[in-house]
């Protein structure tokens, strides 16, 4: 009688990992990981002469571009891509009104709350770039397009008309995003834990089912989150100017 629970619950915690690794190490060495170092392009290009070879904020040469620069920040992004993952399941129950708008307010949260982390008034990043109002543009974009984006990702990844879903693709993919980007293994081992934790507590309270009051204290919460991030964000730019 056991084993088709144990088998269901095997079954459950695979596909949530699968999710995790193929959407959120894709999705964010995509996003995070060559957007970012798009964004740093950009800057190079409109930044005086002067700003070439002096050492950023996180390590990286400004104006200089290798193999190993790229994929060091596409291994950044396909960390925070699990971690964005990860936030999104937990955020998603939560989210209210159609589509379309659960989306804008996740990509709004994300650039305020990551965007106070990337945007400050130390360093050379927001002082030496210019302009100054691109560069705090580009970072508070990119993980706003994050945001917002994500949930898309991840619904396509779980779907089964996904080709992350046909045949051998279901089981390779995540073996090789990992090979990929081992550090990220780090993560995974974290998130497989949180993700039994989960799978075997089921079933889940939802949002729908939940008496009202704990809804909105949990709703407050995470709107608290975004407010406190967009203040320190607000406040990193006045600062900066």
């Amino acid at each position: 009688m056991l084993e088709p629970e144990v088998d269901g619950l095997s079954q459950r915690i695979f596909e949530r990992a699968r999710v995790l690794i193929v959407a959120g190490i894709g999705f964010g060495a995509l996003v995070a990981g060559l957007g970012g170092r798009l964004a740093m392009f950009v800057l190079r290009v409109t930044s005086p002469d002067a700003v070439r070879g002096v050492i950023s904020d996180d390590g990286f040469v400004i104006g200089r571009f290798t193999l190993s620069g790229t994929y060091n920040l596409m291994l950044i992004g396909s960390a925070a891509g699990m971690i964005g993952v990860g936030v999104y399941w937990l955020v998603s129950p939560w989210l209210i009104g159609p589509v379309w708008f659960r989306r804008l307010t996740t990509g709004l949260a994300a650039a305020a709350v990551v965007g106070s982390m990337l945007v400050h008034a130390q360093g050379v990043d927001f002082t030496l770039l210019k302009p100054t109002w691109l560069a705090i543009a580009l970072f508070v974009a990119l993980p706003g397009v994050f945001g917002a984006l994500i949930g898309p990702a991840v619904d396509w990844v779980a779907t089964s008309g996904s080709w992350t879903t046909r045949g051998r693709r279901r089981r390779l993919a995540p073996v090789i995003a990992i090979a990929l980007f081992p550090f990220t293994a780090l993560l995974l081992a974290f998130g497989l834990a949180l993700i039994a934790i989960g799978e075997g507590a089921r079933p889940y309270p939802r949002a729908q089912t939940t008496p009202a009051i704990v809804s909105f204290l949990v709703r407050t919460f995470w709107l608290s989150i975004a407010v406190t991030g967009l203040v320190s964000l607000l406040t990193d730019i006045r600062q900066i100017y």
